[in-house]
């Protein structure tokens, strides 16, 4: 039995319009009004935040584990623990992101997440798994154990599509052997399909776009640039999904990966709504230095955290991150984007890249009851999942819905 809930709050953004001193009432795990008129929250339990920012829970396309757990652990255990821990960040769904890992042994992890079916009811919703890997470009990986990659063949990819019912994105290099192939292929059992990890010229980022291709992943992050081919001058990965419209794109906006000029670039070439901001956080989010392994605890590689930043063993790259998605929203605020955009970047846009603006992304009656309520400093003091409160700074509030 659900109590109906209201959450009254000094602004709240849909995020397309701002409403001051508003009211959204959750009743059934969805979102049942929003606006200014507190008739209609007589029945409710009101929580007030009369100081407080509403806004429309975060989407976190891209992130692999937080508070000592990997996704890629692959036990019901590790997929509850992260999703609980992000929900702190103000993440309210999110794509389960696997790292390159034997073939086996992720299929025993899409194994696990099918028996699941979102047992977590005190954490972030998962929308589907993201496989980033198998089919990646070796000289590319970055932080992918190269023994695990691996090019994409025909038997391979049929028996990666026997899971397309929980598989709801994969990273690929289109210019791996078989890789415009894999994307096809993907793609037309609708998989969203993600360059990534590539050095793919323009003319193979065309083939795969003519197929499917319509996402990049952490752009500018292990994407090949412009480069000669003989006298000429050819357009890298990086360039080709700049230019191509119908390609969305993520960031990692944790102030490291990549430098703010390099973000206003992606803005002015994509625009918000062809943007989503990520985490790709690792097991170490929330956790104290140390060593830590990125993909699962058996197969994967030692990262090093030193002042909460991950980085390789040779500490030559970084290593995903330590960041949740309200880390990224206050990073894209404080270099001059204004909030309304930002939100779009954290909700809406990943939403419609999974094609679920109809449900998800927006503050707006008959939607899922997500939602983050900040403070003036951007932190995080309530966070709604489905109409239940999952997080919150005042304890009492936790569990109602």
């Amino acid at each position: 039995s659900y109590v109906v809930l209201a959450i009254k709050a000094g602004r709240i953004y849909t995020p397309n319009t701002l409403i001051r001193n508003g009211i959204v009432v959750l009743k059934n795990g969805k979102i049942s009004y929003v606006g200014d008129d507190f008739e209609k929250s007589k029945d409710a339990t009101v929580l007030r935040f009369n100081d407080g920012i509403c806004v429309p829970g975060f989407i976190d396309v891209h992130v692999h584990g937080g508070g000592g757990y990997d996704f890629a652990d692959g036990s019901v255990e590790a997929f509850n623990e992260v999703c609980k821990y992000h929900v702190r960040g103000g993440t309210t769904s999110l794509l389960a992101t696997i790292l390159s890992s034997p073939v086996d042994y992720t299929f025993k992890v899409l194994e696990t997440f099918r028996k699941l079916s979102n047992a977590s009811k005190d954490g972030a919703e998962i929308l589907g798994l993201h496989l980033e890997g198998p089919f990646l470009n070796p000289e590319m990986r970055g932080a992918h154990p190269v023994e695990f990659l691996q090019t994409p063949s025909e038997e391979l990819i049929e028996s990666f599509l026997e899971y397309a019912d929980v598989i709801r994105r994969v990273t690929i290099a289109p210019e791996v052997s078989g890789g415009v192939e894999a994307v096809k292929a993907f793609s037309s059992r609708n998989v969203v399909v993600s360059i990534g990890h590539s050095n793919a010229p323009y003319d193979v980022v065309v083939k795969a776009y003519d197929v499917g291709l319509r996402h990049t992943t952490h752009l500018y992050n292990a994407l090949g640039v412009s480069f000669k081919r003989g006298p000429y001058r050819i357009p890298g990965a990086l360039e080709s999904v700049l230019v191509l419209d119908g390609v969305m794109a993520e960031i990692i906006a944790d102030g490291r990966h990549v430098h703010p000029t390099l973000i206003r670039l992606a803005v002015k070439t994509k625009g918000f709504r062809r943007l989503c901001l990520v985490t790709d956080a690792m097991r170490a989010a929330g956790m104290p230095d140390g060593i830590y392994r990125l993909g699962s605890n058996v197969y994967g590689s030692e990262a090093v955290v030193k002042d909460g930043i991950s980085y390789t063993r040779d500490m030559r790259s970084f290593a995903s991150t330590t960041i949740s998605m309200i880390d990224a929203v206050r990073f894209m605020k404080s270099i001059g984007y204004p909030m309304k955009k930002v939100l779009l970047m954290a909700s809406s846009i990943p939403a419609k890249l999974l094609g679920i603006s109809n449900r998800k992304g927006f503050i707006a009656s008959g939607f899922d009851g997500d939602l983050v309520v900040l403070d003036r400093k951007l932190r995080v003091l309530l966070t709604v999942v489905r109409g239940r409160v999952v997080y919150a700074e005042n304890k009492d509030y936790i569990g109602l819905s």
